[in-house]
Parts: structure tokens; sequence; C-alpha cells
């Protein structure tokens, strides 16, 4: 089944002024569409189509400010943000660079593992994305396996992505419950309770992240719940959050179960920092 597209490839096409060839869609969120588009010399990017009417241009202008502040191979690239006509209207464009390889998704779900070594080359590269972001004073939000791409497939090389729902950190921007930002399962505890997203929100889902993808499952949720509510389901979720304590594969190294088990504390004080933890994991062989 094709994923849901607001804009056909035809327009897109017509849009970017390249063949149909030239572009493909890659996701739609609650603000923007994403397509991979080659250009009449070759070169590929992500074009983030900004389609809400009554999107901010003065937030917009903040967020891009921000982006453009970060400077790391962890974390995408945002090349520049301009004005294109699609569909008869003029829309905002955010132009990414495009990561080969495939997202941290992908592998978990045909059940590709990281090794000893390749789970804390993961988790290192996560943190320095995070470290680079917050360094730059954004704040992520939505940190998932879907958002992280892992360039010419190399667990040690991931790229944080879609950085749609990233926000400068002036508290007053923080959207609040029940207008859930962010994807559920990776929300940390203070997120679901109906708090503001600060920087240890980022940390929690890194560790969740590196979790799910080191025993190809999410240590809080079953295959089979049920998240057509909404509201129950962050209740529930956030009472196994402070209840469950999560199991780890006999042969991970304590250090390693150290910081992921810091990362995914019920309190964000507990969270540490990402220069902290990075010094944690050169314990670990």
């Amino acid at each position: 089944m094709e994923a849901y597209r607001r804009y056909g490839i035809d327009q897109v096409a017509q849009a970017f002024e390249v063949g149909q060839e030239d572009v493909r869609h890659l996701g739609t969120g609650a603000f923007g569409e994403t397509w991979w588009v080659r250009d009449k010399g070759g070169n590929e990017t992500a074009c983030k189509i900004i389609f809400k009417d009554d999107y901010s241009t003065q937030r917009l202008a903040r967020e891009v400010a921000g982006l453009l502040r970060v400077s790391s191979s962890r974390v995408v690239r945002l090349h520049r943000r301009y004005e294109l006509k699609v569909d008869g209207k003029s829309r905002p464009v955010l132009q990414f660079e495009y990561v080969h390889g495939g997202d941290l998704a992908y592998f978990i779900k045909i059940g590709r593992r990281p090794d000893r070594r390749e789970v804390v080359a993961l988790l290192r590269g996560l943190l320095e994305g995070v470290h680079a972001l917050h360094q730059s004073e954004v704040v992520h939000r939505d940190i998932k396996p879907h958002n992280i791409a892992l360039r010419s497939g190399l667990f040690d090389s991931p790229v944080i992505l879609d950085l749609g729902l990233a926000r400068p950190l002036d508290a007053s921007t923080m959207t609040r419950y029940p207008g859930f930002i962010g994807t559920l399962p990776y929300m940390a505890p203070e997120q679901l309770r109906g708090e503001k997203a600060r920087l240890a929100a980022d940390l929690y889902a890194v560790g969740i992240v590196v979790i799910e993808a080191l025993t190809g499952v999410h240590p809080y949720i079953a295959s089979d719940d049920n998240f057509d509510d909404i509201e129950h389901a962050a209740e529930q979720l956030v009472l196994r959050q402070q209840n469950l304590r999560i199991s780890f594969p006999s042969s991970t190294p304590d250090a390693l179960t150290h910081v992921l088990e810091k990362l995914t504390s019920y309190k964000p004080y507990r969270r540490s920092v990402p220069s902290r933890l990075l010094e944690n994991l050169i314990e670990v062989a």
C-alpha cells in the first residue's frame, strides 16, 4: 500500500522543473511533505514542502536559523530555505542533504541486529548528533528509528533526520498536552504527561531507539498494543516506564547497560548530558 501523499508526482516534478523519474515521495507529516529530488545536474536532495497554510513565517525563520547553526555529520544538513510554487500556491521548501543507506527502522524490521561494536558506535553517533543539536540550542522532539538514517547502511554512521518538529529552546514555543508532539512510543514520560519537551526528552528517545535496535523489540510496547485511544495509551505507557525494568541481553557490557539505563531514566535529571554519557562509553571495550 502506497504511503499517503498530499501532492502528485506530476505536481512535484513540475514544481521542481525535473522529470517524474527525478522525484520520489519520502514521507508526509503534520506540517509538510518530504520528497527526494534529483536536479538537472544529478544532485540529490531531500526537500520538505511546508503545506500547512497557517504555518508561521516567523516561527519557520527561527527554526531555520537554529538548524543552520548545527554542524555535524550526525545531523542531516540543511542547505537552504526558499519558496516554490506547488499546485498553484507558493510554499516554503526546506532543502536537506539526501542520505543514502536506509533508515534504522528498516534494519530493525528485517531483523538485522547490531553486534557489540556496532551498537556502541550507533549510540555514540546518536549522542554526538544530539549534542550538536543541543549545543546549537535546538531540541529535536521526534527521534525514532524512522528518523535515523544509516549512512551507507552502517550502524556506526547514524544521521538524525526529519527536523520538522525541531524547535529552538525558547520554552514559549513548546506544545503541551493534549496536543501531542512527536511519536508516542519514543516520548519521554514528561512529554506523555503533557510537560514541555526539553533536552532530556531527546536523550530518552535515543535510549529507547538503541535498545530497540539491540533487542529487536520496543522495551515497553507489545506488537498487539492498541493505540486507537491516544490518551489511554499514553497513560498506560507512562505506568510501564515508571514500573517496568528493561531487560538486556546477557552479552550486553555492564558499561553499556549503565548508559542505556541512565538514558531511559524516568526522571529527566537522571539522564545526564551527552558529553558525560560519551565519556562513559569509553569504558565499553
